[in-house]
């Protein structure tokens, strides 16, 4: 159940707040060695890179980077090597918790010491809990597609745009549907066979209609960003968006 209570994890003896910052210090994992690449972060390496390269070009020393479903924290940390003067927050619904994930991304994220704040929140992608702060102005997050609907998208995109300042940025990492269930099923095989480490959740083509890149640019572009594609391998695409 998500409340604002504090939650305190027994098992390692750490306070989480709920849309609050891991306060704790004395975390085992802090002083755990930085996590191995898995495979298929390496397929993962130029887009993120990108991503990162391209904010850097335009926005040289951000105030805060957020990461929304940063999961085992492998695009935040691209961002924080980016920005080595720049705060990163980890953001994550509670599910983390008991995953694992938090134990991973500390473990992933420790030489960074104080520079990241941990923040449980952002359930589906969605930030109208209040979990991105205020100063924050680079947004990040990845397979908005697998977590929300169209509908969805052009609500968190709204208020993603509503909170950065001018000249922040929100980028998507994500799957994308091509219009069909011939040309999803296509693409999703032929990108499988092409590149079996791929990492990143099933698309579940089944169950799920994935936004086309016409939508998820529109979304993106009712907010009032000036949004574009930069990437792209099969149906995986990167999304970047710049508040004017």
């Amino acid at each position: 159940m998500r409340s604002t209570a504090n939650i305190l994890v027994n098992a390692s003896m750490i306070l989480v707040a709920v849309c609050g910052v891991f306060t704790h210090t004395g975390y085992a994992a802090a002083q755990a060695a930085p996590a191995a690449v898995g495979k298929g972060e390496v397929s993962l390496l130029e887009p993120r890179r990108t991503a990162a390269a391209i904010v850097a070009a335009a926005l040289p020393s951000p105030k805060r980077i957020v990461n929304i479903g940063a999961r085992q924290g492998e695009f935040l940390e691209i961002f924080l090597d980016q920005f080595p003067n720049t705060p990163g927050q980890w953001t994550e619904p509670e599910e983390s918790i008991d995953n694992h994930n938090i134990d991973i991304a500390k473990a992933r994220l420790a030489r960074f010491g104080n520079r990241v704040s941990y923040v449980i929140g952002g359930y589906g992608r969605d930030i109208a809990d209040g979990c991105v702060p205020r100063d924050a102005d680079v947004i990040i997050t990845d397979w908005m597609s697998i977590n929300q609907s169209l509908d969805g998208m052009y609500k968190i995109y709204k208020l993603a745009a509503a909170q950065l300042p001018h000249g922040g940025w929100l980028v998507n990492l994500d799957h994308v549907g091509f219009g069909g269930k011939e040309w999803d099923n296509r693409l999703d095989a032929a990108s499988k066979g092409f590149r079996p480490e791929l990492e990143g959740p099933p698309t579940k083509f089944s169950t799920i209609r994935l936004a086309t890149i016409d939508e998820q640019l529109g979304a993106m572009r009712a907010a009032g960003l000036d949004a574009k594609v930069v990437w792209q391998s099969f149906n995986l695409v990167l999304f970047m968006a710049r508040k004017p």
